[in-house]
């Protein structure tokens, strides 16, 4: 133990003499935080919308005024000629066209049901589905509106016996993006720290030839890799303790489960990350070399995870490759800890799967390091 005591030191003087690797831990982590969990969104704003309003009656002009006290929709112009949208969308100047057909407020007081017409921008899929929804939204608090006004009005309505969902949000009642996402975030921070600390601080050793030196000590194979081993773990732990703290003093997320249970699970993960930077050092003779696979592995991990684009929506034989990726399981882990306080009972299936492949990886690469030093 005393000579595992003498590399860890070793270890730690090493990487605090190297203030890019000081940044890489501390304040990389924190850019990353505040950026990403800021840039990375799946919600739409100021979204560009024109509107041609057909019918020019008091609701039509109510109608077009909810579009512009939210947040969604940036109006840029009232359109007067319905033959000129296509113009608009084909220049990039809106995103969304909407048009508003004659007799609108008629067909309403009489009880019929009005077709708004919407021509959306589709080459972003996910904001135009997004943008039809939040005109949906509207249109619906618009209806709702005209129910609480003159009865008369309201009379026709309330004969349809139109039908009001209520939904009622869990675990995220505002439906932000970035609850969803910053969690996801710890999880890319602690994979790039881990794997490149780790493959990066031992090829290291090989270039500069203070690996040589230590091999013919009387060290065994076990206490060095010990000692290279421990420092990063130990780095790992303090980098998600920066990362939940950074968390809930920027955006204001706190862990909702036991946090006993997040750093076990999170041990686990930095087993097998781990692993997967010795493993990067193991074939590696340069740093050049260690930093091009690890960036070729971490590219794979993060978008085989589910942090983008969810494993469902993948193709049957991508669905099938994300198994042999550990980044998968603990996506799912820290999120079901950080945002619902889910119990080690319910995680069980993800929990022994990146145990397992943890296990393998890390003892193949403990194995291949071994036979190199020897």
């Amino acid at each position: 133990m005393q000579r595992i005591l003498y590399l860890v030191q070793k270890e730690f003087r090493q990487i605090f003499r190297d203030r890019s690797m000081i940044a890489a831990l501390f304040f990389v982590p924190f850019i990353q935080l505040v950026i990403l969990g800021n840039a990375i969104t799946t919600d739409v704003t100021n979204l560009d919308l024109i509107v041609t309003d057909l019918d020019r009656t008091p609701m039509s002009r109510t109608f077009i005024e909810r579009f512009t006290t939210t947040e969604y929709f940036n109006l840029v112009e009232v359109e007067e000629d319905y033959q000129a949208l296509r113009g608009h969308l084909d220049n990039g100047r809106a995103k969304l066209a909407i048009v508003i057909p004659k007799h609108f407020q008629r067909d309403i007081v009489t009880g019929r049901h009005p077709d708004v017409q919407a021509l959306v921008d589709g080459i972003d899929g996910n904001s135009a589905g997004v943008a039809l929804g939040y005109m949906a939204r509207i249109a619906e608090q618009h209806q709702a509106q005209i129910i609480r006004m003159d009865p008369m009005l309201g009379r026709p309505l309330r004969e349809a016996r139109i039908v009001h969902a209520e939904p009622r949000y869990w675990f995220n009642p505002e439906l932000e993006s970035e609850v969803y996402i910053i969690p996801g975030i710890v999880a890319l921070i602690l994979l790039i720290i881990t794997v490149f600390l780790t493959s990066m601080g031992i090829v290291r050793e090989k270039e500069i030839g203070t690996l040589e030196q230590l091999l013919v000590t009387p060290i065994r194979s076990m206490q060095l890799i010990l000692g290279k081993v421990i420092p990063f773990s130990i780095l790992g732990f303090v980098e998600i303790v920066v990362a939940m703290g950074f968390i809930y003093v920027i955006f204001g997320i706190g862990v909702e489960g036991s946090l006993w249970l997040l750093f076990g699970e999170s041990a686990i993960f930095i087993l097998t990350t781990l692993g997967v930077g010795i493993f990067i050092s193991t074939i590696s003779e340069t740093q050049q070399q260690a930093l091009f696979v690890g960036w070729f592995f971490m590219i794979f991990a993060i978008l085989l995870s589910g942090f983008f684009i969810p494993i469902a929506n993948m193709p049957d034989v991508i669905q099938y490759l994300t198994y042999f990726n550990p980044l998968r399981y603990f996506m799912v882990i820290l999120r079901e800890i950080y945002l619902k306080g889910t119990p080690l009972h319910y995680l069980l299936p993800e929990t022994l799967a990146m145990a397992g492949f943890g296990v393998a990886v890390f003892s193949a690469a403990v194995m291949r390091y071994r036979r190199i030093i020897k």
